[in-house]
Order: structure tokens, then sequence, then C-alpha cells
């Protein structure tokens, strides 16, 4: 662990003129464990509300006297570290009283090395000896702070931890920060929730944001915090971080940046955006809907999503105006563009399939599957379509499916998953975890959030789609994987086979159709095997049908009447593409001769 720490911090020594090089306006130092280590994102998310360098020295599975031992042998940071950094953070949170006098030193370098392996004495030794190490720059004519009166302000900062099951550890650090007089980030308190109420379930809630389980006093609490900056546990503990050090620090003006959430929609459904914000919460945002101009206040959660009333063919959203606690009028950027779809055509096929049940075939499932791959039940989903009636020209396509259900292994919790999209031009009737296909071509990544769940999520495929409508192929194939992400949900999206009417669709819209495309559910096909026809309903005037194969070779096209019947030529049994086409219809359904 020595020779690891060593690397590291001799690759953070060679990146320092690199750090300096970006401008940055503060430099932060942060010790402590894994729930400070980079993976989580939080004290990243602090460094960039603040425009600071984040000097993350933590490592998973060391305890404060690690951080001792590292400073007792001069290999914690260098000289030229110490003389940039204008906070040194600690979060050791074991559930250990570190605020004990027993074998405390007045001096720390009256200390051995095995004195200060017990969690008080090395806490004491960490804070004597970083202000020691600040005061003594007066002395080092390299540092910015030679022949000043007292060295370098020693700022050092505490953090409870980041909820209130630990409870000795908790009242020990709030006793350290006052014989101190050492400013401390109480997460227990700002947290949102407490271990003395539990859930509707009766569990206690720090179970929701956790990625797995720990027992204090025979009680299980949520353990380490989800990982990653879009996890909502990870923003709220940078906000409350930013909260504290906004006391001592100027943080970065407010930002707001505004992107679509909802890529495109159905005629009559309700559309959303998302804003992204820098600074500190809560914000205040302005922005306008089409020319006509909202105002939010208040907003806490980053980023957030707000629902908007669509227009008829696309709806516009611009930021105006953002400002918060510190900043009265700051920058804002981006737009949102939500586009009211004329075509909406459905799947010829869809299905998932299961690492664990290899040979299983999903094709008839009411749902599909996506799982990341943290153990061995991974999941994707296939879906294909035709690019029969699908312009050149569209302005957005987008892959849209209903996220209606998410399972965790043991317990709720809000998770953000990364889910990417590919394509190729194949058709398929089938497929197992062992015949699925692999040579897909990447083409986005959507990232699912906890609130998404009910809603819609989509993916915008408009430059793929179009490349391959132009190359002439007839049929889009997606496959839905998971990113390399910790969260370990299994989301459930509703398929083609599914008795709901919210299935997936690939949505397009296009300045060039003036139609609105009437959805599965306003239409009823069927066949008649023995009369050799297909009887429609529900069709608003007659309209042009073309029946395809898979493949996209037509069949056959013939006018219907409204509520009519086709006569059928001589086909062979199969599966078949079925598109109606008028000037407000434009749909593609599969139909089995």
């Amino acid at each position: 662990m020595n020779i690891r720490k060593s690397i590291l911090a001799g690759i953070v020594s060679l990146m320092a003129f690199a750090g300096e090089a970006q401008n940055y306006d503060h430099h932060f130092l942060l010790a402590g464990a894994s729930f400070a280590v980079p993976e989580n994102g939080w004290f990243e998310l602090v460094c960039e509300a603040f425009n600071a360098e984040p000097l993350n020295k933590a490592v998973s599975g060391d305890a404060i006297k690690h951080t001792a031992s590292d400073m007792y042998y001069d290999r914690f940071y260098t000289t030229e570290e110490l003389d940039r950094v204008d906070a040194f953070i600690i979060m050791h949170v074991h559930n250990q009283d570190v605020a004990s006098t027993n074998g405390i030193k007045e001096n720390y370098e009256d200390y051995s090395y095995d004195e200060i392996q017990q969690y008080n004495t090395a806490y004491d030794y960490v804070i004597k000896r970083y202000k020691a190490d600040c005061y003594n720059l007066k002395f080092n004519p390299e540092s910015r702070y030679y022949q000043t009166e007292n060295g370098k302000p020693a700022t050092i900062i505490l953090c409870t931890h980041w909820h209130d099951s630990r409870i000795s550890y908790n009242q020990a650090i709030r006793t350290l920060a006052e014989r101190w007089q050492l400013p401390l980030i109480k997460l227990d308190d700002n947290i949102g929730f407490t271990r003395k109420v539990l859930d509707e379930d009766g569990r206690q809630p720090s179970l929701k944001y956790a990625a797995d389980t720990e027992k204090i006093y025979d009680i299980t609490f949520g353990w380490h915090p989800l990982r990653g900056k879009e996890q909502y546990i990870q923003q709220k503990i940078a906000q409350i971080a930013m909260e504290e050090l906004s006391n001592l620090f100027t943080p970065v003006p407010a930002s707001a940046t505004i992107e679509e959430n909802s890529r495109a929609i159905a005629p009559g459904e309700p559309a959303y955006f998302t804003c992204r914000f820098t600074g500190i919460a809560p914000w205040n945002l302005t922005y306008t809907v089409n020319g006509e101009e909202v105002q939010l206040n208040g907003i806490t959660e980053n980023p957030t999503i707000i629902e908007v009333t669509p227009a008829t063919d696309k709806t516009t959203v611009v930021p105006v105006a953002v400002s918060n606690s510190t900043t009265e009028n700051g920058t804002v950027s981006g737009e949102a563009e939500i586009f009211t779809c004329q075509q909406a055509i459905a799947p010829t096929f869809d299905t998932y399939v299961h690492q664990a049940n290899k040979t299983t075939v999903y094709t008839d499932a009411d749902h599909l599957e996506i799982k990341g791959n943290t153990d061995t039940h991974t999941r994707e989903s296939f879906l294909s379509f035709p690019t029969a009636g699908i312009s050149p020209d569209a302005e957005r396509i987008v892959l849209r499916a209903y996220y209606y259900d998410c399972v965790y292994p043991s317990w709720p919790r809000k998770e953000t998953h990364p889910v990417e999209i590919a394509g190729n031009t194949q058709t398929y009737t089938t497929m197992t975890w062992d015949t699925k296909p692999t040579d897909f071509t990447p083409i986005g990544k959507s990232l699912v959030l906890g609130n998404d769940l009910n809603s819609y999520v989509d993916w915008d495929v408009t430059d793929w789609v179009k490349s391959q409508v132009a190359a002439g192929e007839s049929t889009l194939t997606f496959r839905l994987s998971m990113g390399e992400t910790d969260a370990t949900g299994l989301l459930y999206l509703y398929s083609m086979e599914s008795d709901d009417t919210r299935k997936p669709q690939l949505l397009v819209s296009s300045q060039a159709s003036s139609g609105i495309e009437t959805t599965e559910s306003q239409l009823h096909i069927y066949t008649r095997p023995a009369e050799k026809s297909i009887v429609v309903k529900g069709l608003d005037g007659n309209c042009q049908a073309t029946c395809y194969t898979l493949c996209g070779q037509p069949v056959f096209s013939r006018q219907i009447e409204e509520d009519g019947s086709l006569e059928l030529p001589d086909m062979t049994p199969g599966v078949y593409l079925l598109n109606l086409h008028n000037e407000t219809l434009h749909y593609t359904c599969k139909i089995i001769l």
C-alpha cells in the first residue's frame, strides 16, 4: 500500500505544474477513505463550484492512521502542494471516538509512529502536523509565504458521516471541531433524512441512497452512498459542503445550461427540458417557452427536470437569467428544441437477452430489460424498425421506450443509469444471449435518472438513421445496453407485446410532413386467413396500404377505404410489414399470416 501511495503522490506532483496552468482560483486537499475517493464525485463537484484544483488523496480502505502515517514519513503532500493548498478537508469517518484525550501529546513531534495508530491520536497528529507545516513555510525560501509573520494560514475543515447512523463518530467530531475551532461540514444534520424517522416500509431511509449496507447497533443502514456526479446523494453531499466552504471562499458565479429531456413527443403529450447549474443551490431561473417568459425560484435539484406546455410542431426553450445567493445575474447557455412528431413507427421485432439464461428466448415477453454488468445477470434489449416512409430530410428521429419499473438486488434506491444505444441494419426474428449480434455501431447515450421512472426515456438517433435511409437500408435494429456504472438497477421498459399502449416507438419529425401520426391504440388491424384478407378499423379517410417483407421488399400496394378490408394476393405464410399512409396518417405495423 505504501508503494501505491508513493506512486500516486508522485503522479500528483508531476501534475502540479499542469494544475497551476489551469488558472484555478483555489486548491482544495482531501484526505479520506472510500467515502471520499474520486469515484464518488462530491468533492470534485465542490471543486467545480469554487474553481478549485481537486487534490484528492483519499484511498479506499484507509483510516485516519494512514494519513497520519503518510504525514509522519513526509509522503502525504509535497512542499509545493502544501504551498498552494487553500483548505485541507478531512473525511475519515469511522464510528470511533476521535475526540478522546487519552494518549494526546502537547507537541506533534513527541509522537512515535506506533502512538499515532489510534483514531484519536491520529486525528490529533494530523491537525497539529498540518498546522506546523503551514507555519514553517515562512522559513522556506521557495514558498510564497517565505518571511511572512505567521507562515501560511492553516485552514482545516472536518466532516461528519454522510448520515446520522454513526453516533459515536458524529458526536466526537463535533467535540473535536469545537476544541480546535475548526469548520465542520454537518452532512448528518443537512442530508434530508434521519435514522430517527423510518420510511413507510419500516426501513432506514439511508438505504435508498446506498450501494450496500452496514449494521450499527444491530440496525441495518446504508453504507457507501451511490457513486457518481449524477447521483442525487453525491450532489446533496456536495451542496452541504459548498454551503460551509462559501463561508471561507467565494464560489464560482451561478450559471444555467438548458438541454432537452424530451427530445421528441407525440401530439398532446407534455414536454420536458433539463437544466444544469453551477454555483450553490438554491437557484432562480428565468426562461422562455416559444417566446413566453417563465420564472422558477428556489430550485435545489441539479440537474432539474422542468415540464413545459408544447407547441404544435416545435417547442423552443431558451434560458434568460439565473441567480442564487452569491450571484445576482449569472450566465445562461444552451436551449431545448422539443419536436412534436408526425410519425410514430412501431417496432417489427423486439426482445431482450439475459446473461444468466444464455439460451432462453424472450421474444414474446411483454417487457424489455436492461441491466449493467455488475454480476452474471446482465441484460440487453434489441428493437427493429422499418425505414419505409422515413424522410431523409427528417428534422429529428428519436427512439423512445416507456420506463415503468426498476428493480434492485435488495432494496429500493435512487440511481442514475447510463444507457447506451448502438445500431445495425440487420433483420432478426429470434435471439438469445449466446446468439446475440455484436456488430453494432455506437450512436449515443442517455442518462436515465431516478426521476425518469414512469415516463418515456429516449435516444436521439437522427443522424445515424438518416444515413441508413439515404443508403437505401430497409431495417434499423437498435441495441440498448448499460454503460460503465456502479448502478445496480434492473430497468423495465414496455415491449411491443405489452398490453399497455405506451409501447416502443421511433418518433419522426419532418417539416415536409403536415399530418399527425395515428397511434397504435387508435387503429385496430387484424387478419382473416381463411378469407385471405386484412381488416383495418379506425382510419380517418381512405389511405394507401403497402405491404413489405421484413427485408423491405414490396409485396403489394393498394387503396383501402375507411374501416375497410384488403384482399390479399397469394403470399407465403410468415411475418410482414403493413404501411398505411395518407395526408394525416403514416403508420407501420407487423402482421402475421
